[in-house]
């Protein structure tokens, strides 16, 4: 991965977007500490559905668990019973 200052992005943003597009994400650094990252487009976009499918594993872990007198559901149930309630 290169890095490259956020003044050299701007004034040479077409030769850094050549290097992204070759599939190397780039760093870009304010007044030396890294503050973002340029990502390939497919890279970017498995990299914010790894996130998002992390984000829902923690949100899943912070429910409480069923009922134990719930009863236990198909996919094909859930899914007739959620069709039935909706308005």
């Amino acid at each position: 991965m290169k890095t490259f200052p956020s003044a050299q992005v701007q004034n040479q943003f077409g030769a850094i977007a050549n290097i992204v597009k070759t599939g190397e994400p780039v760093a870009v650094t304010q007044y030396g500490t890294p503050t973002m990252m340029i990502l390939p487009y497919a890279l970017a976009e498995q990299a914010l559905r790894d996130y998002h499918a992390q984000q829902m594993v923690r949100f899943m872990d912070g429910m409480p668990p069923a009922h134990a007198q719930a009863p236990d559901l198909s996919l094909e149930a859930l899914t007739q019973l959620v069709h039935e309630l909706r308005p």
